[in-house]
């Protein structure tokens, strides 16, 4: 088979990798030989044998896969990824699976888009499973290398997953080209004794209503500040504010190539221009030393953060973590896994892709890592009364739910999140140079011009 992949791949340029209970058992397809004919015809007074249809053994196939023995079930492939939280679905996965053996590697995000890249384009020494960032992972979907699921019937296995992330793992016809696990809505992460203090209150729903729009969360950030002498800010810096509100609005660019910059983005900048004048912006830089440290000392308020996390100090505010809602609803850092299409694994690698679509593994992965099912209908069977014991007690899956039952569909393609990050980017800059909106927006269109020629900018 010829292989392909699409023509950005083949370019030289490499983008830098972004970040990264119980229930019904998987379904589970049987990889065992046949069970043998019977060799004895029925006799003439026997009752006569019903002729059954295609339709009919295909339903009696179904049953007798659906209720298979996981551990029945023996095999390996080779698993590659970016981010070390793919031993927890390994670890999981062989609890169920016992004999079958995951080669796990994990490699650094700096070198990772390099190295499947590179493995793509040679086709040698291609893992059978790998996964891909949001980031870039469009970039891939189209490639005839990675295999289309509908062998695993995907369709039917994510029928209860939230729309967004239904959208996300299709490539440009539709065709389903990878497995999205778990959600990423993005929130207001905070500590309660530091609320508390400053806000006057730790409650979530309470904290979403004093924060509701861009104007609120400023003035209560310069309210803070002068009452804390100028120690506590509420907001990290200007970059965060299109990661509120980016799958709010209209998309820069839409699926056909076509920028169009709505006045939504516009008044974004004048927002996030407030923001740099005002006291609420700390101006400490996302995922770094100091902006972790201050929030972790409750001199920081707010980070802007998904449902993952890796910057919290647990063993100092353990129980003392809340989560609320912004005031628009989004999601970062998908992780899609993907199934080499050339691989003599494929068999063994759905069995593992049905088992992370899960119910059973999508519980698992809320209760013992705090991570969002993908699944609407778990979110919605498990959000009553849910409790998560990190976060002093607070039900964050009705606070994550609310969250993804707001995000707008916005169908993302390969443009939404390079276009996202490229706005993003000239727009905190600019209005640190002290650059009207008209040559902020001139620097985006040239920033995706570069990246994408084929983009119509009007």
């Amino acid at each position: 088979m010829k292989k392909k992949l699409v023509s950005i791949l083949l370019s030289a340029a490499m983008v830098t990798a972004v970040l990264g209970g119980c229930g019904s058992k998987p379904e589970a397809a049987s990889v065992g030989e046949p069970a043998a004919a019977e060799e004895n015809a029925p006799k003439e007074d026997a009752a006569p044998v019903e002729e059954t249809t295609a339709e009919e053994n295909a339903e009696t196939e179904t049953a007798e896969e659906t209720t298979a023995d996981p551990a029945s079930i023996t095999g390996e492939f080779t698993y590659w990824t970016y981010t070390d939280s793919a031993n927890n679905l390994v670890n999981e996965f062989n609890k169920v699976y016992p004999n079958v053996t995951v080669n796990l590697q994990v490699f650094g995000g700096d070198e990772y888009k390099t190295k499947i890249l590179t493995a793509l384009q040679s086709g040698t020494d291609v893992p059978d499973v790998f996964d891909l960032e949001e980031g870039y992972m469009y970039e891939f979907l189209d490639s005839d290398m990675i295999s289309d699921l509908s062998y695993i019937n995907i369709e039917e296995l994510t029928k209860d997953f939230y729309d967004f992330q239904v959208a996300q793992m299709k490539d440009t016809t539709g065709t389903f080209k990878c497995l999205n696990f778990q959600s990423s809505p993005v929130a207001l992460w905070y500590l309660k004794d530091a609320c508390e203090e400053w806000l006057g209150t730790s409650d979530p729903a309470e904290i979403s209503a004093m924060l509701s729009d861009w104007d609120a969360i400023i003035a209560k950030g310069e309210e803070v500040y002068e009452a804390s002498g100028g120690t506590v800010q509420l907001w990290p810096n200007l970059d965060e504010m299109p990661k509120v509100v980016a799958f709010s609005y209209a998309p820069l660019i839409s699926p056909d190539g076509k920028m169009a910059i709505s006045e939504d983005w516009t008044n974004l900048i004048d927002s996030m221009r407030t923001m740099y004048d005002s006291k609420a912006d700390a101006e400490l830089g996302s995922w770094g030393s100091e902006w972790a440290a201050a929030w972790n000392d409750g001199k920081l308020l707010f980070r802007v953060m998904p449902s993952w996390d890796f910057f919290t100090d647990w063993e100092t505010n353990k129980g003392n973590v809340g989560v609320a809602a912004p005031f628009k609803s989004s999601y970062e850092g998908a992780t899609g896994i993907c199934v080499y299409n050339d691989s003599e694994k494929k068999d063994v690698a759905g069995e593992f892709l049905k088992f992370v679509a899960s119910d059973e593994f999508q519980k698992i992965n809320l209760e013992s890592y705090n991570q969002i099912p993908a699944s609407k209908k778990v979110c919605d069977e498990m959000s009553e009364g849910f409790s998560a014991e990190d976060f002093g007690g607070q039900n964050i899956l009705a606070t994550y739910s609310e969250i993804c039952d707001n995000i707008v569909d916005v169908t993302p393609n390969k443009y939404t999140r390079p276009a996202i990050t490229a706005f993003q980017k000239a727009a905190a800059n600019g209005v640190k140079a002290g650059d009207g909106n008209d040559s902020i927006i001139e620097e985006f269109k040239s920033v995706i011009k570069d990246k994408y020629p084929e983009v119509v900018i009007e």
